[in-house]
C-alpha cells in the first residue's frame, strides 16, 4: 500500500515559519550562522537587516552585524529575485551561482544577447572595479566606451547591460553600503578571488534549496522557484538529490516537501509580540498563495503595494497591523497602525516591545515611546 501523506494546517505552517525565522523565541546564535540559517536577509533597505536580527536574536546589537560585514563574513549583492540580501561569505558563491540564470532574465528585453555573450562585458567590469569601488553611473560610462555592436544604437539593450553588469558581473556592494546608516550612491566592487571560486551548479542548487527549506518550510515547488527564481527542473533534480526529506499535503491538497528534521512546532505554541522589518523574508519566502501562513489575505494589499513591502508587527503569529518610527533629536516614537481591534493583552505586549525597538532604531533621541 502506498504510504499515507500526512496534513499539514495552515496553522502549523504558520508554527513552522516562525520557529525556522527565530520568531518564536529570541535565539543565542552567531550572526553569520544566523543570516545562513534564516537563508539570506533582505538588505534593500539598509536598516532592515539589523531589524530583522533584533527581532530573532538575543540582546542584538548594531555592531555584531556590522563587524562582520566590515571584516568581509558577510556581503550584499544582488541575488533571490534580483533583490539585495545579504549572505555569508561562504555560502556567497554557491548564491551566486545557483540564482544567476534568474538574475540574467531580469527585465531582460526580447531578443537581448544570451547569458555567454556578456562574458567580455563580465570581465572588463570586474576588471574597473578590482580594486576601486565604483557607483553606478561609472559603471555605465565604462559600458558605453566599451559596448557590443548590438547595443550602440539600442537604448533599451544599454539600459539593461548596465543592469546586467551590476547584477551578474559578480559584483558586491563595498561594506560601507551594507551599514545601517548608508543613505548614498551606491557602490560595487569586485568580490576577492575567493568569493570567485564557484562550486558544482550541483552542489550550489543543492544548498540554496536547501537552505529554503530549511528557513520557510514545509514548502511547494513553486515557493522555492518564486523565493530564488530557480528554474523547477533545477529545484526537482536538487530535491532528488537531497535525502532525509518529507511530505505533506496543505489544506488545499498541494503537495509540500520538507527536511525532516526540521521543527515543526505544536500549533497552539505561543507565538509572541514581533516587529518585521522592510521587506522582511517571513512574508516573502513563499510564492503569493502560500503567503497566507503569515499575511491573512484580506491585508496582503495594505502590506504589498509594487515593489514595496511595508513594515509590519505580528500578532499570535500572523501580521497585524503596520508600524511606523518618527524622530527628532529629542524624541522617537513608534506609530502602531493594526488593521483591527487588538485585544489589551496583546496591544500592551506590541508597547512593550515597541518602546525596545524605537530605543534600539533611534538610541540618541532622549524621548522614547509608543503610540497606538
Amino acid at each position: 500500500m502506498p504510504t499515507r501523506v500526512p496534513t499539514i494546517t495552515d496553522r502549523e505552517l504558520n508554527r513552522a515559519l516562525l520557529a525556522r525565522q527565530l520568531l518564536l523565541e529570541r535565539r543565542k546564535v552567531g550572526i553569520v550562522d544566523a543570516i545562513e540559517r534564516l537563508g539570506g536577509l533582505q538588505a534593500q533597505w539598509a536598516p532592515s537587516p539589523y531589524v530583522a536580527l533584533w527581532s530573532r536574536l538575543v540582546a542584538f546589537e548594531r555592531d555584531q552585524l556590522t563587524r562582520p560585514i566590515e571584516r568581509g563574513q558577510i556581503v550584499k549583492a544582488t541575488l533571490m529575485r534580483a533583490t539585495l540580501h545579504l549572505i555569508s561569505a561562504r555560502e556567497y558563491p554557491a548564491y551566486s551561482l545557483a540564482t544567476m540564470e534568474g538574475r540574467f532574465g531580469a527585465w531582460r528585453p526580447p531578443g537581448g544577447p544570451a547569458l555567454d555573450d556578456l562574458r567580455d562585458v563580465h570581465a572588463s567590469v570586474l576588471k574597473f572595479a578590482a580594486k576601486t569601488p565604483r557607483t553606478r553611473d561609472e559603471i555605465g560610462d565604462h559600458i558605453a566606451a566599451h559596448l557590443p555592436k548590438s547595443a550602440v544604437n539600442d537604448e533599451r539593450m544599454r539600459n539593461w547591460l548596465l543592469w546586467a553588469a551590476i547584477a551578474t558581473s559578480g559584483l558586491i556592494w563595498e561594506a560601507a553600503g551594507a551599514r545601517w546608516e548608508h543613505r548614498q550612491l551606491a557602490r560595487h566592487i569586485a568580490p576577492p578571488a575567493r568569493l570567485r571560486q564557484l562550486p558544482r551548479p550541483e552542489a550550489a542548487y543543492d544548498l540554496v534549496v536547501r537552505r529554503h527549506l530549511g528557513a520557510f518550510g514545509p514548502a511547494t515547488v513553486s515557493d522555492i522557484a518564486t523565493w530564488s527564481s530557480i528554474r523547477v527542473p533545477q529545484i526537482r533534480a536538487a530535491l532528488g538529490r537531497l535525502r532525509g526529506l518529507r511530505r505533506f499535503t496543505d489544506e488545499r491538497g498541494r503537495e509540500l516537501i520538507d527536511l525532516a528534521a526540521a521543527p515543526r512546532p505544536d500549533p497552539d505554541t505561543n507565538a509572541p509580540a514581533r516587529f518585521l522589518a522592510r521587506f522582511d523574508a517571513a512574508i516573502l519566502g513563499h510564492a503569493a498563495p502560500e503567503r497566507t501562513r503569515i499575511l491573512p489575505d484580506a491585508y496582503r494589499k495594505a502590506v504589498i503595494f509594487s515593489a514595496e513591502v511595508f513594515t509590519t508587527f505580528l500578532a499570535d503569529g500572523f501580521v497585524a497591523g503596520l508600524w511606523k518610527i518618527s524622530a527628532t533629536p529629542k524624541q522617537a516614537v513608534l506609530e502602531l497602525r493594526p488593521f483591527k481591534r487588538l485585544p489589551r493583552a496583546v496591544r500592551t505586549a506590541l508597547v512593550e516591545e515597541g518602546e525596545q525597538l524605537v530605543r534600539f532604531y533611534y538610541p540618541e533621541s532622549r524621548i522614547h515611546g509608543v503610540r497606538v
